[in-house]
């Protein structure tokens, strides 16, 4: 495929995440938009629920808008973006050995440390998320489980957990896959400052991310 041409699935899921993000920003926001936006976020959804690899594709796509923002400065982008981000890479069923999405994740969101409260504090802790799914991938989802279910959690840490995917045709487990969706759609409607100190104390990059 030559640069810059996309597939139809592609143009679809772009789409898809823009109607997400569309009308977020906190001088339109109004009441009646809630609807709408769980709307969008269970279409986004469904539509990169249907195929693994689309997972990737909207994870390439969220990273592409995340550096926008910063190239832009939208401010009440940046919060939306990253719960997405968070919550597809939950969702997200295996990255290739040979994929650096993470890696180039925890670059993207490490430019954001010098922004103001709250926005470095979101992209700390994304890092941290991160970090840890390089050092155990799946190891967040399963403390999430275990969490909700009220199990303890084990003090050692496994070098590889399952993923979400593999336990799909139990029943028990499938509304723990759309949980951080429906999250990410209510924390949408949280409202954010864009002023107060920055995270500079953290500006320094972890050196288990290697970026």
């Amino acid at each position: 495929m030559q640069p810059g041409v996309t597939t139809c699935t592609e143009d679809r899921i772009q789409h898809a995440l823009e109607r997400c993000l569309h009308g977020l920003s906190l001088g339109r926001r109004s009441t009646s938009w809630s609807a709408g936006l769980c709307l969008n976020c269970w279409s986004l959804q469904e539509l990169v629920s249907r195929d693994p690899g689309h997972f990737l594709i909207l994870l390439e796509q969220i990273l592409q808008k995340t550096r926008e923002v910063q190239e832009k400065g939208t401010y009440d982008l940046l919060t939306p973006l990253a719960l997405l981000f968070y919550s597809t890479v939950l969702c997200t069923p295996h990255f290739p050995p040979d994929s650096d999405l993470l890696l180039k994740a925890a670059s993207t969101y490490h430019r954001f440390l010098t922004w103001p409260v709250p926005y470095c504090s979101i992209c700390q802790e994304l890092l941290t998320f991160i970090d840890a799914e390089l050092k155990a991938p799946g190891i967040s989802y399963q403390r999430l489980v275990r969490a909700e279910q009220g199990l303890p959690i084990r003090s050692h840490r496994s070098s590889t957990v399952p993923r979400p995917w593999q336990s799909l045709r139990t029943s028990s487990r499938r509304p723990q896959r759309h949980r951080s969706w429906r999250l990410a759609s209510e924390m949408l409607q949280r409202p954010g400052g864009g002023s107060g100190r920055s995270c500079r104390r953290w500006e320094k990059k972890p050196a288990s991310l290697g970026c």
